[in-house]
C-alpha cells in the first residue's frame, strides 16, 4: 500500500477512486466535477482544500464503485494533459515573450 501527501495524492489518483487518510475517517473520490467527500459532514459535497488536509497521508483504494468510471477513465486523462500542456506552454510563452511595455 502506497501513502501520499495530498499534493502526491491529487497527482497520482485517477479517476472514481477512493483515497483515504491514514486514520480511516476521512474518504474522498475523484468525479469529473472534482474531489468529492465519501464521509463526514460533508458527505456528496466537493472538497474544499483546507490546511488540514495538507498534513495527513492518503492512500488510494479501487472499490467496485470506481469501476463504473473505468470507461472514461482514457477520456479524462487526456484531457488532464492537455490542460497541464497548454499550462506548460502559456507558462513558457510568457517567459520568452516579454510584455509590450510602452513608454
Amino acid at each position: 500500500m502506497n501513502w501520499y501527501t495530498f499534493g502526491q495524492m491529487l497527482n497520482a489518483i485517477k479517476l472514481g477512486q477512493v483515497a483515504e487518510t491514514a486514520d480511516g475517517y476521512r474518504r474522498i473520490r475523484l468525479l469529473p466535477e472534482g474531489l468529492a467527500w465519501i464521509t463526514g459532514p460533508y458527505a456528496d459535497s466537493l472538497v474544499k482544500v483546507e490546511g488540514y488536509l495538507l498534513s495527513d497521508l492518503w492512500t488510494i483504494l479501487e472499490d467496485e464503485t470506481s469501476e463504473r468510471f473505468a470507461e472514461q477513465r482514457a477520456d479524462w486523462e487526456r484531457k488532464r494533459m492537455e490542460m497541464l500542456e497548454n499550462q506548460l506552454f502559456e507558462q513558457r510563452a510568457r517567459r520568452f515573450d516579454p510584455p509590450n511595455i510602452e513608454e
